[in-house]
């Protein structure tokens, strides 16, 4: 299938922006207006540079050069130990005017005043048929709305710009309320989706239907607007023309990077400056990986075991072997020590990934431990959706061409499912809508057993389920900050979290799946000096600090900017 290429030379000269103004007026390098905005193919170029917006929610917002696999660090799913790179200080009570981390890479308009130019210009084309001139608008609408909905559920309230600024006056604008916003939002989107193709008619990487209709669903979700939530989520359900994938763990090779399940996908070309670098994500011992950002041992601990019940219920738990018998999705999710993983062979005695112990049994020291290195993964943990190692091995992991998956069928399921259990009704129908992604994840699993299913209770209780659901189906996919603020638990959640990492070792005895069984001696958390953070630097977060701060160098150049209330 034809890939959309996010990098065009001449698009990037059309749109590309100076940062040295807030707004990012007109470049004086650009091509001229009167002599481009002519033909298709101008729009083309046009369209294609909008889609480097993309970049500044999914790639290099950040330098490690793949911001969606840090998403979760915003949360208590992953935690990222180098305060350099802006994450940790996001969910503490530190971050303020003055340190506001990664905040002050989103806090931009290059991205949207390049489709405000294209919508602003794309009526002076001589278009060969209406219904092309309608798909590009409404790709860049898309790709516009995508833009606002993302940083003002960072930041709350935002400037509204829909045209282009011509002068140094013009970008004295003031923030529009967040309902402002939303409002936009949701108009775009609205106008956009049905000039849009279905995902099956449409090239991987452009903007296709039933992903503007899960935008649009992801903000009346945000808004607590279930009724129309529902309404889209049923339709991408019912019309998308979409499967869930037969086999969950084999949804994250590269092979199957835009699979029947994937809505949309951050698509790019190999060899590119768009490559998934994964060198911030793997681990330290094997392939000298910096252990960035890696999972919690709360998000570990969220998956069930595989009778349904979470671990405080379950006869099956035990503490002492906390990976065994539990949800298949665990194991897909987070590399943890037992596992194979390349680059191990040879170098501890069972020569697979082992983060727990100190020492080896030969008396050797390991370089996973969490502080043998500051590039030691600090909760004994590693990322692995992505980074399985069939996607490493062939060609390193400086430049890995694995796809993220933004949105996908599974995550639309569950929407429904909730936008049911909150309105109180349907509540069979819920109950089969997460059985559906139970019964998927449990397909061929080692254990021999079925998918646990859920029955039909109160509100209450399926609540819970479906949340937890989620929590296990979509973890470290980016989207666990968005969902605790908006049942509004984030602040609660992350002032009760703890960076935490097993201590322990591996034993010689190996389970179904073939890895060795992890024996665990304890957990040490932030109570203990023992630990890389200790619960000082939580559990201080305020009510306002869920919404960012402006950095304050943008508040003294932007004088009509107010500040974040709090701040």
């Amino acid at each position: 299938m034809k890939k959309l290429i996010y990098s065009v030379a001449s698009a990037a000269l059309i749109l590309s922006t100076s940062c040295s103004d807030f707004l990012e007026r007109a470049p004086q390098d650009a091509l001229s207006p009167s002599t481009f905005w002519q033909t298709e193919s101008d729009a083309y170029l046009a369209m294609v540079g909008c889609y480097n917006g993309l970049d500044n929610i999914y790639h290099d917002g950040h330098w490690t050069g793949m911001n969606c696999l840090m998403m979760d660090a915003l949360s208590d799913d992953c935690f990222d130990y180098f305060s350099w790179e802006g994450y940790q200080v996001t969910v503490t009570g530190n971050i303020n005017s003055n340190n506001n981390g990664v905040a002050g890479s989103w806090f931009r308009f290059d991205d949207i005043r390049a489709c405000n130019e294209y919508i602003q210009m794309e009526g002076n084309v001589a278009w060969p048929d209406e219904a092309t001139q309608k798909q590009y608008l409404a790709e860049v609408k898309t790709l516009r709305a995508m833009l606002y909905q993302f940083r003002s559920q960072l930041f709350g309230d935002y400037p509204l710009v829909t045209t282009i600024l011509e002068t140094p006056g013009d970008a004295y604008v003031e923030r529009n309320s967040a309902s402002e916003v939303y409002d936009f939002v949701k108009k775009e989107l609205t106008e956009a989706i049905n000039s849009l193709p279905n995902k099956a008619d449409q090239a991987q990487g452009r903007i296709n239907k039933q992903f503007a209709q899960g935008l649009l669903m992801r903000q009346y979700l945000w808004e607590g607007n279930y009724a129309s939530a529902e309404t889209l989520a049923k339709d991408i359900i019912n019309n998308g023309g979409l499967t869930l994938a037969s086999n969950y763990d084999d949804m994250w090779l590269e092979a199957n990077q835009y699979d029947s399940e994937t809505i949309f996908d951050y698509s790019f070309i190999s060899n590119t400056s768009r490559d998934f670098y994964g060198d911030p994500f793997v681990p330290n011992g094997a392939l000298g990986g910096w252990s960035s950002v890696v999972p919690t041992v709360d998000l570990v601990e969220s998956f069930e075991c595989i009778d349904g019940k979470p671990i405080t219920e379950s006869p099956l738990y035990d503490p002492k072997h906390p990976y065994e018998n539990r949800d298949p999705r665990l194991r897909s999710t987070v590399l943890y020590s037992g596992q194979y993983y390349p680059g191990y062979e040879g170098k501890n005695p069972q020569g697979v990934y082992n983060s727990l112990p100190r020492y080896f049994s030969d008396g050797t020291a390991n370089p996973d431990w969490w502080n043998f290195t500051g590039n030691a993964t600090k909760t004994g943990l590693n990322l692995k959706k992505y980074l399985r190692y069939e996607n490493v091995a062939s060609t390193g992991s400086a430049h890995m061409t694995v796809h993220y998956k933004a949105m996908r069928l599974a995550e639309v399921i569950l929407s429904l499912a909730e936008c049911y259990i909150e309105q109180n009704k349907n509540l069979d129908e819920a109950a089969d809508l997460i059985n559906q992604v139970r019964t998927r994840a449990y397909a061929n699993n080692v254990y021999g057993v079925a998918a646990p299913l859920i029955a039909v209770s109160d509100q209450e209780t399926m609540r819970e389920q479906v949340r937890r659901e989620r929590r296990m189906e979509l973890g470290t996919e980016g989207l666990r900050r968005f969902d605790l603020r908006r049942w509004g638990i984030f602040v609660e959640k992350m002032n009760n979290f703890t960076v935490a990492h097993y201590d322990g070792d591996l034993t010689n005895e190996k389970n179904a799946y073939g890895d060795y069984i992890a024996e665990v001696t304890g957990i040490t958390d932030g109570e203990s000096a023992n630990c890389p953070v200790t619960n000082d630097g939580f559990k201080n977060l305020k009510d306002y600090q869920k919404w960012w701060p402006i950095s304050q160098g943008t508040i003294d150049n932007t004088p009509s900017l107010k500040q974040t209330a709090g701040y």
